[in-house]
């Protein structure tokens, strides 16, 4: 007996391949639900918990023997399609003929004929368009992300070598407002960076020695271009601000940072999210989250008071660049708040832990994973994903950018451009040229 998992009619089942005198096979046919496929030439179970459990036990122990076999039922994806590093995508199976043509569109694509896989470049919008053309014609793929990110690297230090920065730096950042976070993160990086320099004094430091470390971090630890620029950052903090350095006189190259389009999710895959979010807690936090664009250290400063009922709008306080702005209240979101409000009754912030006081945001990102995760959402979705894709769907209803820039508080419209790079919206009318072409 061969058991695989398969999607038949846009269902999940597992499909059974057994031989007609297998006495098993009369166990399967009082399963409720279940159906010979004439086109699969196989039985068919509804993917369940209850049908898995009866898999592995008919799989273990067969009808017309007292023997106890030890061979485990094996269930494995029918598709897969795999993300290789330098961000490629392979197909290992025929993506029908919709499937070719699209991959044939895109830049630098590939058949190996030896091993019959198609290759061609990932980005998000060729998986969505290829998952699309693939759901259209029967087919439900997996995707599985090859890409292996490197273990960071573990430096053992000597505890004589380790020196901390002064306080004076974290005195001045609190003089200057600065947000708890950032005073973190600039005392954690000035912290390596004195450790690194461990035999001088901070005032001998000398502007070669500095690219000399920002060198290291770049070649040796290959840290990423935000952690390059909080470094940056923070030391400039240190011989500028604190020690009152002159700014003209003082230089470190910065990285060029890389252009990347932000992960949303669909209007479609947004409505399934929140659908399978049974908790209250989780689906209102979500909700607002998504229906405000709110960053999430938005979410968990926002108070009770922040709520205007009358008007429908949310008064965010200084939120990143220590500003305010006001975002609509979604009529849907103001109903789940107030039986949310109804049945937690937080004292002060909206959302609060389990003892008061802030909410959590790594729960907050488990918890979202697991919700992303259970609704099969292909997709790396964080709190952050549901800003990109609040206001990517406020571009595909014709909402003005200007209007968008001030919801989401960025400063600068350039900053809100990017969602034009994703939306389809208008892209989807441009004729291309090739098309007006006679030719065979």
């Amino acid at each position: 007996m061969k058991v695989i998992l398969l999607n038949h009619r846009n269902k999940e089942w597992y499909g059974i391949t057994i031989p007609i005198n297998d006495k098993r096979l009369e166990l399967i046919k009082k399963i409720n639900g279940r159906r010979w496929s004439k086109t699969q030439k196989m039985w068919l179970l509804p993917k369940n918990e209850e049908n898995k459990t009866f898999l592995k036990t008919i799989s273990i122990e067969k009808t017309n023997t007292k023997k106890v076999q030890k061979k485990h039922v094996k269930v494995e994806t029918v598709h897969t399609i795999l993300i290789l590093k330098g961000n490629r995508l392979r197909i290992p199976f025929y993506p029908t003929k919709k499937g070719i043509e699209f991959i044939k569109s895109l830049s630098y694509f590939r058949y190996d004929v030896a091993n019959k896989y198609w290759t061609t470049v990932y980005t998000e919008k060729s998986i969505n368009e290829l998952l699309r053309i693939l759901l259209e014609s029967g087919i439900d793929p997996r995707i599985k992300d090859l890409r292996q990110k490197k273990a960071k690297m573990r430096i053992e230090i000597p505890s004589e070598q380790i020196r901390k920065c002064p306080e004076s730096v974290k005195q001045k950042l609190i003089e200057m407002r600065y947000s708890t976070s950032t005073i973190r993160t600039y005392e954690n990086m000035l912290n390596q960076f004195f450790t690194y320099n461990y035999a001088y004094k901070p005032e001998e430091i000398t502007n070669k020695q500095i690219r000399e470390y920002l060198r290291y971090l770049i070649q040796e630890r290959e840290v990423s271009e935000s952690f390059q620029n909080q470094s940056i950052n923070a030391i400039k903090f240190f011989y500028e601000k604190v020690l009152g350095g002159i700014k003209q006189t003082f230089y470190i190259d910065r990285p060029r940072k890389s252009k990347y389009l932000p992960t949303v999710l669909s209007q479609q895959e947004t409505i399934l999210l929140l659908q399978g979010i049974k908790n209250l807690k989780h689906k209102t936090i979500v909700t607002i989250i998504y229906s405000a664009g709110l960053r999430i250290s938005e979410l968990i400063n926002l108070r009770k008071s922040d709520i205007d009922y009358d008007t429908n709008r949310i008064h965010i306080r200084e939120a990143k660049g220590k500003k305010d702005r006001y975002v609509p209240l979604a009529e849907r979101t103001k109903q789940l708040l107030l039986i949310y409000l109804k049945n937690y009754n937080p004292e002060i912030f909206v959302v609060e832990g389990a003892r008061g006081g802030k909410y959590s945001p790594s729960s907050i990102q488990k918890f979202l994973h697991k919700y992303v995760r259970e609704q099969g959402i292909a997709k790396h979705v964080t709190p952050h994903t549901l800003r990109h894709s609040f206001a990517t769907h406020l571009l595909e209803n014709g909402i003005d950018l200007r209007y968008i820039q001030h919801i989401l508080g960025h400063s600068s419209s350039k900053t809100t451009e990017i969602y034009t790079h994703i939306t389809q919206v208008g892209t989807d009318l441009i004729k291309n040229p090739l098309d007006n072409f006679e030719f065979k």
